[in-house]
């Protein structure tokens, strides 16, 4: 079990990526690396406890099960030297991304105030941030859509994890398309998010306070002030400019 907050490093390393290529074809290596790299990437800040062992030889029906696997079998010559400490820390967050991918969902009735596996509150996060995604008012390009929603789970659970909060509830506080900027990027998206435990939501807005009062832009009377909740970050994704 690996509780410590690591520094912001390469986890990737060049061995632990020619172990991976060497159990791939040629032509899907750059593409799984980037993305293994990418996904790395977006967990080496959170405490990724763990309550299971590692998977098994039997679990490879499970794409992190198989990588995994794959980063801790021994190759020939060098790649066949005991793992660092950097490497270490890339194995432990296959394992626990590993818990996250074969996490059972929470139900609709689940209490929210129950302690949760951190593995399980992070799949939740993401079918939450999935759904906030599918609501944007902004076009999110399809080829990073999916890297975005991992990224905005990771950072809202981070946030959380920092707070003591353990965050079921997600929701989209405001979304700007970014125009184009040559030679930076071609265009994205900046999107500003609210989280917190649905056992203690956040309060209503001010609005909504006196019952006797009816407001036409709350005709409900019963929104909560999202700004209120517990955990707010702010997120930007832009496309890269293209190659030429």
């Amino acid at each position: 079990m690996d509780a410590a907050m690591p520094v912001a490093t390469e986890l990737f390393t060049p061995m632990l990526r020619r172990r991976l290529e060497a159990s791939l074809p040629p032509a899907e290596r750059s593409v799984v690396c980037k993305a293994l790299r990418n996904l790395l990437c977006s967990v080496q800040n959170l405490p990724a406890i763990t309550v299971t062992p590692p998977p098994t030889e039997g679990a490879s029906a499970w794409p992190m099960a198989r990588i995994y696997h794959r980063l801790v079998a021994p190759g020939p010559g060098p790649q066949s030297r005991p793992l660092n400490a950097c490497e270490r820390r890339a194995v432990h967050l296959l394992h626990y991304l590993h818990e996250v991918e074969r996490a059972v969902p929470l139900g609709a009735s689940a209490d929210p105030a129950v302690q949760r596996p951190q593995s399980q509150i992070h799949a939740h996060l993401l079918g939450e941030v999935r759904r906030e995604f599918h609501l944007l008012p902004c076009p999110v390009p399809q080829a990073w859509r999916e890297l975005a929603i991992i990224d905005v789970a990771a950072k809202l659970l981070a946030a959380a994890l920092q707070k003591g909060i353990q965050p079921t509830e997600v929701r989209v506080v405001a979304a700007q398309e970014l125009a184009p900027e040559p030679g930076r990027h071609r265009g994205g998206l900046h999107l500003h998010l609210a989280a917190w435990n649905g056992a203690t939501p956040p309060e209503h807005s001010a609005a909504s306070a006196d019952p006797n009062v009816w407001d036409p832009n709350n005709p409900l009377g019963n929104e909560l002030d999202l700004l209120r909740a517990p955990v707010q970050i702010d997120w930007t994704g832009v496309t890269p400019p293209a190659h030429h």
